[in-house]
C-alpha cells in the first residue's frame, strides 16, 4: 500500500514539473502552475499523515528507510520546483518546508519535533490552500536536498524555513510563522 502512495506521487511530481517546464517564462500562467502546486503538494501532505500512522506502528527497516528517502527527494523536486517558480512569476505562494530528522532521532528530539510538526498541522488546517507544508527528513541520504541546506545555510533541525527566507528553529518562535506569511 505504501509503495502504491510512493508510486502515484512519483507519477504527480513528474507531471508538475512538466508542468512546470511548459509553462516556463509564460508569466499568464504562473497561475496555473501555483494552483497544480497546492494540489500536489496538498496530496502528499495527506500521504505524509497516512505513512506517520505506518512509521509510528512499526520498527523501521531498511525498507522503510529506502521508501521515506523517496519521498523525501520528491518533496526536495516539490520544493525546487516551487523556488523556480517564484523565480519567474514571483509568486506569492507560502512554502513551509518542515526538515527533521527520521532515523535514530534521540527521544527528547522527537518531542520537539512532534510539537513542531502538531503545530504546523494546525495551521495547515487554519490557512487550508494559502501554505504549502512541505516536510522533508534530512536523514535519509538525499544529496539534493544537503545541497539546498548548504545554499540556504539550513544546519540546525529541526526547524521550518518559512518562504525561502525565514528560520524557525525553536518552539518558542514558531508563534512568528504567521507574520512571514505573504
Amino acid at each position: 500500500e505504501i509503495q502504491g502512495f510512493y508510486f502515484d506521487s512519483e507519477t504527480e511530481i513528474f507531471d508538475l514539473n512538466l508542468i512546470s517546464d511548459i509553462l516556463k517564462g509564460n508569466e499568464t500562467n504562473c497561475e496555473i502552475f501555483a494552483s497544480q502546486s497546492i494540489l500536489f503538494a496538498d496530496r502528499i501532505y495527506a500521504e505524509a499523515l497516512k505513512l506517520e500512522k505506518y512509521d509510528s506502528s512499526n520498527k523501521l527497516t531498511e525498507e522503510a528507510v529506502s521508501l521515506h528517502k523517496r519521498y523525501d527527494l520528491l518533496r526536495v523536486l516539490l520544493w525546487q520546483s516551487i523556488i523556480e517558480n517564484k523565480k519567474t512569476c514571483g509568486n506569492k505562494i507560502n512554502t513551509l518546508v518542515y526538515l527533521y530528522d527520521y532515523v535514530d532521532t534521540p527521544v527528547n528530539e522527537k518531542a520537539i519535533q512532534g510539537a513542531m510538526s502538531n503545530f504546523l498541522i494546525e495551521l495547515k488546517k487554519k490557512k487550508g490552500k494559502d501554505v504549502i507544508l512541505i516536510p522533508i527528513a534530512v536523514d535519509t541520504g538525499v544529496e539534493s536536498l544537503d545541497v539546498l541546506r548548504e545554499i540556504y545555510g539550513i544546519e540546525k533541525i529541526p526547524m521550518v524555513f518559512v518562504n525561502g527566507e525565514f528560520k524557525v528553529e525553536s518552539l518558542d518562535s514558531l508563534d512568528k510563522i504567521e507574520e512571514h506569511l505573504n
